[in-house]
């Protein structure tokens, strides 16, 4: 279990955050509509630490960032950020802060970097020669020195993401929130952006990232909050996770299929021996469907195959695999990652 014995730096507590919109229904009638984005939300974040928010798109992940971020304000609940309330000391709490909320598109594309980054120094009152020594440091560090004086319109998405990064470091912020950091960003980029993050954190700073990446959640956390539907359902370390819902007499096994098998889970669901089943489909056009099974006993391999060749279904291969955070969030909510969950409005009124 985390060791949550020294003073979090975050600390939230039964936070609740509830939209109310406006529908037409014809021409004289209008619904209103309730819009739980985050139900009742109480963690803790270590100083140093890399904590992650993992969830589906539509989980509730963007508003609680935007909420200790100062953006949002909570509909209930409290939330402190560096021993600050994020409603009623936000100033202060936007000093220790910096944030990359929308990647590339929070600089100004016709500015140079170095005019952005001299821009967003001076909106934290960082004396003109220090910002540019930080932003001499910040260019060799995240090595765009080269194109530090070319205008942002002429970057790759890469080096746009890099110069928002230098941006949220500008002020030395205790805590970092990053949102999505790679979500746009080829595998490369994204490679790089991830050992960006690494290293600011060697270097002191506590990050607060969400992503709906397992891998990415893996390779970076060191504690992770799994979100889904405005709820936190689970949270610990990694491993914990892995460990405490996935049992070591569980298999786990890839199925590769040369077709989408939609309509067949739920056969293979119903065998008793079968936890979970989901299937994986890559936007690649050479890749196939993977057939993802978490199964308490090899017998129901067989009969897994059976259904599927029962089905017009084709296996081009198979193998087991370790388990994986994505098994831990289909063991908790029968769904996979990549389902987006936004819709999760009620009527609360009608005016006619």
């Amino acid at each position: 279990m985390r060791n949550l014995s020294k003073e979090p730096i975050i600390s939230v507590r039964n936070v609740y955050k509830t939209y109310i919109g406006k529908h037409r229904k014809g021409f004289f009638k209008t619904e209103y509509r309730e819009v739980h984005a985050l139900n009742n939300i109480t963690l803790d974040v270590e100083r140093g630490e890399i904590f992650t928010l993992l969830g589906p798109n539509g989980a509730g992940k963007t508003t609680l960032i935007k909420i200790l971020t100062t953006l949002l304000f909570p509909s209930k609940g409290k939330a402190v950020v560096a021993g600050y309330d994020v409603i009623k000391e936000a100033n202060q709490v936007r000093k220790v802060i910096n944030a990359m909320l929308m990647g590339e598109r929070s600089t100004y594309w016709k500015l140079s970097g170095r005019q952005n980054l001299e821009f967003f120094g001076a909106l934290y009152y960082i004396e003109p020669r220090d910002i540019e020594e930080k932003i001499e440091y910040l260019a060799k560090e995240l090595k765009i020195d080269d194109i530090i004086d070319r205008p942002v319109e002429s970057y790759s998405s890469g080096q746009k993401y890099k110069l928002a990064f230098a941006k949220a470091l500008i002020n030395d912020p205790e805590i970092l929130f990053l949102d999505e950091p790679t979500a746009t960003l080829d595998p490369r980029s994204a490679n790089e952006m991830r050992t960006l993050i690494k290293k600011t954190n060697r270097q002191g700073t506590t990050i607060f990232l969400t992503t709906h990446n397992m891998h990415e959640a893996d390779e970076l956390s060191d504690s992770i909050a799994i979100l889904d539907l405005g709820e936190i359902i689970a949270i610990d370390s990694p491993q914990a996770l892995k460990d405490q819902f996935l049992t070591e007499e569980m298999i786990h096994v890839d199925i590769k299929v040369d077709k989408p098998i939609n309509g067949v889970i739920p056969k293979l669901q119903s065998l008793k021996e079968i936890v979970n089943a989901s299937q994986k489909i890559t936007s690649g056009k050479s890749e196939f469907p993977i057939v993802s099974l978490a199964l308490t006993s090899d017998d129901a391999i067989i009969s897994s195959l059976k259904i599927l060749h029962d089905s017009g279904i084709r296996v081009l291969g198979m193998s087991t695999k370790q388990p994986t955070l994505e098994d831990v969030f289909l063991s908790l909510t029968g769904r996979t990652l990549s389902e987006d969950t936004s819709k999760r409005e009620e009527v609360v009124s009608h005016v006619e």
